[in-house]
């Protein structure tokens, strides 16, 4: 099925401070998908990022905005397995 927005999304929730290496050991997909997935999240503003003190490494968070799509994509589907496809940017 890939990687959903809704995946993602509670996985964020559960997991705060998560970085893309987290989301794809977690989802069994590349680096470069987690955060390309990610990345998209912040675009769309349901999420935040923030440099690890490193400096190299992004650690992302859920805002107030993804938590209620967290919701409502959770109330619309009845299944936490189902979303849109991130590479859709639903």
């Amino acid at each position: 099925m890939g990687l959903t927005k809704q995946k993602v999304l509670t996985f964020l929730a559960q997991a705060p401070d998560a970085d893309a290496q987290g989301v794809a050991l977690a989802f069994g997909v590349s680096y470069s998908v987690a955060a390309m997935g990610l990345l998209r999240l912040v675009r769309q503003g349901l999420a935040s990022r923030r440099r690890h003190v490193e400096g190299r490494v992004y650690r992302y968070q859920l805002t107030e905005r993804g938590r209620s799509r967290l919701e409502y994509l959770e109330e619309r589907t009845g299944d936490k397995n189902l979303a849109g496809d991130l590479e859709r940017g639903t």
